[in-house]
């Protein structure tokens, strides 16, 4: 943006340099500002301007600190915090899409520095989520988008809950390399979709279990040399046919309905991509569906929802609640 060459706009472009180029970290010379408002808005500055409009915008109330290697602003409308805060609100809210929550997560970041802002074009999320506290999970995200961005493998461990306190122990001591293609936000949890190195087939891993991780100097396997990705992976396809992030084969399902009420369900889970049609004045529904997710979802919905098809799938179902009929009676 070239501004006409009017002196008085150089306050307020001092204080957008600031916020844009400034903080803790990064504080900024005089030389510095001089030479990114000529870059950014064609105005030619003096120092000794510099140093008065400065100084007039901390007598307004603005906090720019002075170091010995520059200024910077200090205290902004928001903190990095209060960002992460609200950019997490935004990934887990359910009325959000996902191209939608990365341009407010753009949008808040506005109110950092350059250095302090982060991408999130890896986080993708499923049509039903719900709220996550992990107070650590952006930091972990933020060395995750890192990683996908450079096609870099990472190490981290892994904090499942074992009732045996020293099998937990020796699992948590465990380091996995894995290598990460992109994460998902589903039902309020955040997983990472990557490749275990030592296998040649996708898996899910829980953001919010890893720690101690780090960025190794070694490339990615490709995705497409994975089973059943060698033409590439649908990401909002995959997030949404996962929808209990569990991951083996994928199957064309029918539901029968008992009810327009109880259609709410699978359009809640499934969304547009629920084909929905009636037949002998009946309701249906065909979906597309990971295997064991569909199964506990069907488990989840037994009273007002039944799966004809597949036979085979039906028929795991059918084992699955005989079990409990036995464990209830």
């Amino acid at each position: 943006m070239i501004l006409p060459n009017n002196k008085k706009m150089s306050l307020l472009c001092i204080l957008e340099i600031l916020r844009e180029f400034s903080d803790e970290n990064n504080p900024l010379t005089q030389t510095e500002i001089i030479n990114k408002i000529y870059n950014s808005y064609g105005l030619e500055l003096e120092r000794k301007s510099v140093s008065s409009n400065i100084e007039s915008l901390k007598d307004f109330g603005f906090d720019i600190i002075k170091t010995a290697s520059g200024c910077y602003l200090g205290e902004r409308e928001f903190e990095p915090s209060e960002i992460t805060f609200l950019i997490d609100a935004i990934f887990s809210s359910k009325s959000i899409g996902s191209k939608h929550s990365i341009q407010l997560a753009e949008k808040l970041s506005k109110f950092l520095s350059v250095y302090q802002r982060k991408k999130y074009n890896y986080v993708y999320k499923a049509d039903e989520i719900a709220r996550t506290n992990n107070k650590q999970l952006f930091y972990t995200i933020d060395i995750l988008n890192e990683a996908i961005e450079a096609g870099k493998q990472v190490e981290f461990n892994y904090n499942r809950f074992y009732f045996d306190k020293k099998t937990q122990d020796k699992k948590q001591q465990k380091r996995y390399i894995v290598n990460p293609y992109f994460m998902v936000n589903n039902q309020g949890k955040y997983y990472l979709v990557c490749n275990y190195d030592y296998f040649n087939d996708i898996a899910n891993y829980k953001v919010e279990l890893i720690s101690n991780i780090k960025i190794l100097d070694k490339s990615i396997k490709p995705i497409t040399k994975l089973k059943g990705c060698e033409q590439g992976v649908d990401i909002a396809k995959y997030a949404n046919e996962n929808i209990y992030m569990f991951h083996n084969k994928t199957i064309n399902a029918t539901l029968l309905i008992e009810n327009e009420y109880s259609a709410e369900y699978v359009m809640e889970w499934f969304g547009k991509k629920a084909k929905f049609y009636e037949k002998d004045n009946k309701l249906y529904a065909n979906v597309t569906a990971n295997e064991q997710a569909l199964i506990y979802w069907c488990l989840q919905y037994g009273d007002s929802i039944e799966l004809i098809s597949p036979l085979e799938t039906r028929v795991q179902i059918k084992q699955k609640v005989e079990i409990i009929n036995k464990r209830y009676q």
